[in-house]
C-alpha cells in the first residue's frame, strides 16, 4: 500500500511539473543542469559511455517504487557494481536536494 501511495504521488508530482512548464521545456533545463554538472563527462543519452546511458538508467529505475530513495543516494554517494565492475560513479556531494531531484525526474523521463 506504501508503494502505491509513493507512486500516486510521484505521478502527481510529474503532473504538476508539466503543468508548470512543457515537455520540452522540462528536458532542456534538465539536459542544461546535467550538462552543467558534468554528469556527460561519463553519461549519454542513448549509448553506453564511460557509464550507462541515461536511458538505460531510466529503463532500470522508473518503475522501481524506491527509486525516489535510492536514485538521490546513488548520485549523491557515487555507485560501483550497479553496472558491473567497470563502472564506478564518483560522488555527486556539490548537488543541491533540488539539483539531485530535478536530475532524477529528468533521468526517469528518458
Amino acid at each position: 500500500m506504501n508503494s502505491t501511495i509513493r507512486l500516486l504521488a510521484f505521478a502527481c508530482a510529474a503532473v504538476r511539473t508539466y503543468a508548470v512548464a512543457g515537455p520540452a521545456e522540462d528536458f532542456d533545463r534538465g539536459y542544461q543542469l546535467a550538462e552543467s554538472k558534468g554528469c556527460f563527462d561519463c553519461h549519454a543519452l542513448g549509448y553506453k559511455d564511460v557509464g550507462p546511458s541515461f536511458r538505460a538508467i531510466a529503463q532500470r529505475y522508473r518503475f522501481d517504487p524506491e527509486h525516489e530513495d535510492r536514485l538521490p543516494y546513488i548520485i549523491r554517494g557515487g555507485s560501483a557494481g550497479h553496472w558491473g565492475e567497470r563502472f564506478v560513479m564518483w560522488p555527486q556531494r556539490r548537488l543541491s536536494n533540488q539539483e539531485v531531484e530535478q536530475l532524477v525526474g529528468w533521468i526517469l523521463s528518458q
